[in-house]
């Protein structure tokens, strides 16, 4: 399906290749450093085991070493409503592959989804819009686990085949859902 988004001023977003995981996560490693500066009193810092393994989570507290994993999402899941009944205004993604490594390693993991919706209106088949919307949501390993459980599991049919190391799927979840906290 061919589509386009657009931010608030009506300009055209265009995205470099979604498929493209090492791009991605360069910029997701720009992103920690200025949550973390953004946002001080959650009292995090990069997590040093990522300089040895970059699967390792991206954050970690300061006080106890616990881990966190931080998730920014610029795009709404627009389609979110229509797919799986979800306002895309709240939804976001969670890749199945980061949710099988916490379960198997990091349990007791935070996650933070850090929302800045850059694209607010989608066209292709249908025209769909959100409101701008910023702000911080942090989920627990427990609530993690029982939201999981109940999520809708999106399949990326771009992915098929991917030798990339993508994650061939993303649960989605809803931001006003019970276990969610917006902590900023």
């Amino acid at each position: 399906m061919t589509y386009k988004t657009f931010d608030i001023l009506g300009k055209e977003i265009v995205q470099h290749d979604l498929q493209d995981k090492g791009e991605w996560c360069e910029k997701g490693a720009s992103f920690e450093e200025v949550f973390i500066g953004r946002y001080p009193d959650l009292a995090l810092t990069i997590n040093p085991e990522k300089q040895g393994n970059i699967y390792a989570p991206d954050l970690s507290y300061i006080e106890n070493g616990k881990y966190a994993d931080l998730k920014t999402q610029n795009t709404p899941f627009f389609l979110s409503q229509s797919k799986y009944g979800i306002d895309p205004q709240y939804a976001v993604t969670f890749n199945e592959k980061d949710f099988l490594r916490y379960r198997e390693n990091y349990p007791g993991i935070d996650i933070y989804f850090w929302v800045d919706w850059q694209a607010i209106s989608f066209v292709g088949a249908m025209e769909i819009s959100v409101k701008p919307m910023i702000g911080v949501w942090q989920l627990k390993y427990t609530d993690m686990l029982k939201l999981v459980a109940s999520a809708p599991l999106h399949s990326y049919i771009q992915r098929i085949g991917d030798q990339k190391g993508n994650a061939k799927g993303s649960f989605v979840l809803d931001l006003n859902a019970e276990g969610f906290s917006r902590i900023g």
